[in-house]
C-alpha cells in the first residue's frame, strides 16, 4: 500500500498560527492564475503571523503554472498539498531521474500543454532546468495535512477506511463517494478540499462554496469544498477560507474582490 506522505513541521506551524489567534487561510485550486492568486493574497493582506496553505492543482490550465509556483515556493508564509495535477505531472517520472521526464498525451490535453508554455522562453524552448526543479519540488508535497479541527486534502477521504489506510490516489481523486458520505472519516476533524468545482460537480450557485448536509457533534460540515473555478469560464473566482472565523474571500484575475461569509459559526 502506498504511504501517504504528510508533514509534521507544516501540521505544527499550522495548529500554532491557530492556537496563537491567527489565520490560516486555505485556498483552493489555482490551476495556473497566477492573477487571481496575487490578487487574493493581497485582498487577504496576511498578517506576519498568519499562513496560507495552498490545497493542491497549482499547476495546468491556467497561464502561468510557473509564476504560481514561484509564489508558493517564495513566499514563507504559504504551504501546499499535492492535487492530482501534481500528482499526473509527476507520474511521468522515471523513479527519481528527473531528466528523464517525458509529457504524456493525457496529461497535456487537460492543461499540462498550458503548464510547459508557462516554462518556455521567447522561442519557444522549454526551460528543462526550471521545470525539473519544480517537479523536485512537487515530488515533496504532503497529500495532506491535519490539524486539531480541520483534515486539508486536495479531492476528500474514502469513507468507512480509518485515516491511516487511506491510499495517496484516494485523496488526490476521489468525488461522488465521499461527497455522498453521511459519516465522517474522522468525527472530530472537518475536511476542506478543491479538486471539485462547486458549481460543476457539487450543485452549488457559481461562485458559491459547498458544504455537506450531515454534520459533526460540534455542528459544522463534516466537509467545505472551496474549488470555485478559478479556470472555469463561467466563474473565474479563487476562493480562500479563513478557518479561524470561516470568513470567505474571492478574487479573480481582473482584480475584482469580495468578501463573503462566514462559511461556519465559530467553534
Amino acid at each position: 500500500m502506498a504511504e501517504i506522505l504528510r508533514d509534521i513541521d507544516v501540521e505544527i506551524e499550522l495548529q500554532s498560527a491557530l492556537n496563537r489567534g491567527d489565520r490560516v487561510w486555505v485556498i483552493g485550486d489555482v490551476h495556473g492564475h497566477s492573477d487571481a492568486l496575487e490578487n487574493l493574497i493581497t485582498e487577504i493582506d496576511p498578517n506576519p503571523g498568519d499562513r496560507i496553505v495552498l490545497m493542491g492543482d497549482l499547476i495546468d490550465r491556467g497561464p502561468d503554472s510557473r509564476m504560481v509556483i514561484r509564489i508558493a515556493k517564495e513566499r514563507a508564509d504559504t504551504f501546499v498539498i499535492r492535487g492530482n495535477h501534481e500528482d499526473w505531472a509527476l507520474n511521468e517520472i522515471d523513479g527519481h531521474n528527473f531528466e528523464t521526464w517525458t509529457p504524456s498525451l493525457d496529461w497535456l490535453m487537460v492543461g499540462g500543454k498550458q503548464c510547459l508554455d508557462s516554462y518556455r522562453d521567447g522561442d519557444g524552448e522549454l526551460n528543462v532546468e526550471h521545470w525539473g526543479l519544480d517537479l523536485n519540488w512537487m515530488s515533496t508535497m504532503p497529500h495532506c495535512l491535519l490539524l486539531d479541527d480541520w483534515i486539508l486534502v486536495h479531492a476528500g477521504l474514502e469513507p468507512g477506511v480509518a485515516l491511516e489506510a487511506q491510499e495517496p490516489k484516494q485523496l488526490m481523486w476521489i468525488r461522488g463517494e465521499f461527497h455522498a458520505a453521511t459519516e465522517p472519516v474522522d468525527p472530530n476533524r472537518a475536511v476542506v478540499f478543491g479538486h471539485s468545482i462547486t458549481h460543476v460537480v457539487l450543485g452549488q450557485e457559481v461562485g458559491d462554496i459547498a458544504k455537506s448536509k450531515a454534520t459533526l457533534k460540534d455542528g459544522r460540515p463534516l466537509w467545505f469544498g472551496i474549488d470555485t473555478g478559478a479556470c472555469d469560464s463561467d466563474s473565474g473566482w479563487l476562493t480562500a477560507m479563513d478557518l479561524s472565523t470561516g470568513e470567505l474571500v474571492q478574487a479573480k484575475d481582473d482584480g475584482e474582490a469580495r468578501r463573503r461569509g462566514p462559511a461556519f459559526k465559530q467553534m
